[in-house]
């Protein structure tokens, strides 16, 4: 008696442990949002599972990488007279997109 009673616990713990093991969660999205172009234009940066990452702006998404980064600042077409130069301006819209993009990878990453 007990040993079958052993048995059948043992038989359920590792039903349970099969069961835990066999299932995937969800991939976790996680998105950052913010206003561009003197606060008129709205960029959204997501990750999924911190890795795949894309940006969208006027529902087009832009992947991330060097060249999606670059469609995407010359998309924005939101350069500023206060900076010295467009190279300038380009590098600093460039920063602040890939700081948002991070934020989103480190989120969905939690």
């Amino acid at each position: 008696m007990k040993k079958s009673i052993f048995i059948i616990s043992m038989l359920l713990a590792g039903a349970v442990i099969a069961l835990n093991t066999g299932c995937e969660e969800e991939p976790k999205e996680s998105c950052e949002q913010d206003l561009f172009c003197d606060n008129t234009v709205e960029v959204t940066a997501c990750c999924t599972d911190g890795t795949d990452c894309y940006y969208t702006y006027n529902g087009q998404n832009y992947p991330d990488t060097q060249q999606g980064l670059q469609d995407l600042i010359e998309a924005l077409d939101c350069t500023t007279t206060k900076s010295a130069s467009l190279e300038e301006a380009y590098e600093e819209l460039g920063f602040r997109l890939q700081a948002m993009l991070e934020e989103a990878r480190i989120l969905s990453k939690q």
